[in-house]
């Protein structure tokens, strides 16, 4: 009857050890498509920057452009800023799911190693 137990108990452990790491790396995951995200709004904003200053050639001022460029830059930096609030909440969720997984494992050791000495 004990062991049933211990094997119940193991499973269960197992379960959530494997949901742990499931969490992790769908987490991972977001934070890597996040990261690609931010990169291409980063090197968007570049590009505006330089059409931008083309916008501003010598001896003309492209009224439309400059004001069309100053727009999407701006649209871009809120993007940004809203990205990078993304990926802190993200590297939150990330130390959680590792911190969970960790957790996970020593149960599963636990349960291993008491396995082991009932058995003896």
């Amino acid at each position: 009857m004990r062991q049933s137990r211990f094997d119940l108990l193991h499973g269960l452990r197992r379960r959530r050890l494997d949901a742990c790491r499931t969490q992790l790396a769908a987490v991972r995951r977001f934070g890597d498509d996040l990261e690609n995200q931010l990169s291409e709004t980063v090197r968007a904003a570049g590009s505006v920057v330089v059409e931008q200053r083309l916008a501003i050639g010598p001896g003309e001022l492209v009224i439309e452009r400059m004001s069309d460029c100053r727009r999407r830059r701006a649209e871009l930096q809120q993007a940004e800023r809203m990205l990078s609030r993304r990926r802190d909440l993200v590297d939150e969720v990330t130390d959680l799911a590792r911190s969970n997984l960790e957790d996970a494992v020593r149960q599963v050791e636990v349960i291993e190693r008491l396995v082991e000495k009932v058995s003896e």
